[in-house]
């Protein structure tokens, strides 16, 4: 399972697991942070776990991280919310 995190110019930040076998699409569409542009991916909505199009204004993008936790399990001291 992967999810990705993306931190807006202003300030905000969101966070969508993405579906299996879409990580390469993300990791190709988030270098277009920062760019005039507009983008689409798929993403799983954590409330319904629905598959959903977020549409996505790269040049309000300000950073963008997948984090992937696929088969690794957190240590026992582990907090946080992607623990």
């Amino acid at each position: 399972m992967s999810y990705l995190l993306l931190y807006g110019v202003g300030g905000w930040s969101q966070r969508w697991q993405i579906p299996v076998g879409q990580d390469e699409l993300v990791h190709t569409e988030i270098s277009h942070i920062g760019q005039e542009g507009i983008g689409r991916l798929s993403v799983i909505d954590s409330q319904t776990d629905a598959v959903a199009t977020l549409v996505i204004a790269w040049q309000s993008v300000a950073a963008a991280v997948v984090v992937d936790s696929t088969g690794q399990r957190p240590a026992e001291d582990a907090t946080g919310q992607y623990a």
